[in-house]
């Protein structure tokens, strides 16, 4: 579980693209990334998220949400290379939120 700080008191790498309200809360974490791939964050609220290496931001590859009462509001998936990135999220409207970053699969195959 992250704790969120209000938009007001939060300097940002780069400015959000959707910020939120100044009620909205949100966080920067930074994460590093050591395999070159595709990655998914995880959120369990609605909020808007960008991954910054640097000041630039990464491109997201594909967006989607959990099942349904899994927790999982949001996931957004980005291809990265080896490096630090900033995690930046904002427009929570709660001062807590449940996130991940992970190594995400670029397909799934099944065995019948």
């Amino acid at each position: 579980m992250a704790s969120l700080l209000p938009t007001p008191d939060i300097i940002y790498a780069a400015h959000p693209a959707k910020p939120g309200a100044s009620l909205s809360n949100g966080g920067i974490f930074a994460f590093n990334v050591r395999t070159p791939g595709r990655y998914r964050v995880v959120l369990g609220a609605p909020a808007w998220i960008d991954v910054l290496n640097g000041t630039t931001p990464a491109v997201s590859v594909a967006h989607d949400h959990g099942p349904d009462c899994s927790g999982i509001r949001k996931m957004v998936d980005f291809d990265l290379k080896p490096g630090r990135y900033l995690l930046q999220v904002s427009g929570n409207s709660a001062t807590t939120l449940a996130l991940m970053v992970a190594h995400a699969p670029t397909s799934i195959s099944a065995k019948i």
